[in-house]
This record gives structure tokens, sequence and C-alpha cells, in this order.
């Protein structure tokens, strides 16, 4: 219900200027679920200087049709947003929605790429900015089918990069055949690193 919504936002809210407080610094806000906090507590707590940035990864069908998003950027601007789920929404998180930037955990495999695609979309060079998506498409199609966590710390080890050790519970390791299909694309992403 509303009131719901409303006492958990108010709740949220105290929880973080309390934090703020303690620790003398803003807050990264990592919104990944809509509605968690309502936007007008948001931007309150922009106004008052307690978040520094935003992460948005709320995952949508459709990454153009986000009233959420839309009303958050409407509230207080893009500068403070970026998006949060990779390369794969970014295109249109920062062309239609004008976010600051983008996270990614396949960076971690592909460092000059993601760069790369940052720098296209800065310049408005979406041609080459969804060249480079696609690249990334096949991995982060494994992280959401399998679990982000699972897939990004196998990929890692399996490209060759470094021993990432055992998986800690309550997360476990995903089967040979699984592990099969990231190898090939960790590898294929790592290698396509230095291409574009």
């Amino acid at each position: 219900s509303d009131t719901v919504r409303q006492l958990r936002s108010q709740g949220i809210a105290r929880s973080i200027r309390e934090f703020v407080d303690s620790c003398g610094s803003p807050i990264l806000l990592y919104l990944k679920r809509e509605g968690f906090v309502d936007v007008p507590t948001i931007r309150k707590l922009s106004e008052e200087g307690l978040i520094s940035c935003i992460k948005y990864a709320i995952v949508r069908d459709n990454p153009a049709e986000d009233s959420y998003l839309r009303s958050l950027v409407d509230a207080i601007g893009p500068s403070l947003i970026v998006s949060g789920m990779g390369e794969q929404p970014a295109i249109v998180h920062l062309t239609q929605f004008g976010l600051a930037g983008f996270t990614s955990g396949c960076v971690c495999l592909a460092p000059q790429l993601s760069m790369r695609m940052l720098r296209a979309l800065q310049i408005g060079d979406e041609t080459t900015a969804e060249r480079i998506r696609t690249i990334f498409h096949p991995l982060e199609s494994l992280r959401d089918s399998l679990s982000p966590v699972r897939v990004l710390h196998s990929a890692v080890e399996l490209a060759g990069l470094v021993e990432t050790g055992p998986i800690t519970p309550p997360l476990s390791v995903v089967d040979e055949t699984a592990l099969q299909q990231i190898s090939r694309v960790a590898v294929e992403l790592l290698n396509s690193n230095s291409l574009l």
C-alpha cells in the first residue's frame, strides 16, 4: 500500500541520515527495486547533500520505458545518476535519459572495450557503442540467466586473468556445462578487448 511504501521510504531516509552523520560522507544510493525508496524522498536526500551518486539498476524488459527513472531524472537531474547494469541498457540510459555514465561487471575482462563504449556515447557515436554492446552481450546473457556474481567469478578465472578461488556460500558453483559456456564467451570477450 501507499502507506507502507511511504513508511519504508521514511525509514530508509532516516537510516541514510544517521549513516552519513556517522561516517561524515555522502552515500552512493544503489536502486535495484522500484518503489523501495520513493522519488520525493530521494530528491530531499539529494538536496540535503547526502547522496553522492545513484547507481540505477532496476531491470526493465525495455529500458526506454521506465517511468520511475524518468521521474527520478526530472526530480534531481541526470548528473548524479549512473546506469548500474553493465553495457546492455547503457546506450538507452545515456542517450534517452542523459545519465552520467554506467557501471560494468564485465569491465573486469574488457576494460578498454568498455571505456571505448563510454567515450563513443559521450561523443554521440551510437553506432560504435551498439557494436561494442553486442560484444558484451553473450557474457551478460549468461550472467542474467545464471547469476551475475557466479558467472563473473568464474569468467575472470576461466579467461586466465587471476585465480578467484572458491565461491562462498550462500552462492554455489555453476555446473560443468555452464562453465564451458562461460569459458568460451569470457575468452572471446577478453580477446575482443583490443580489437576495436
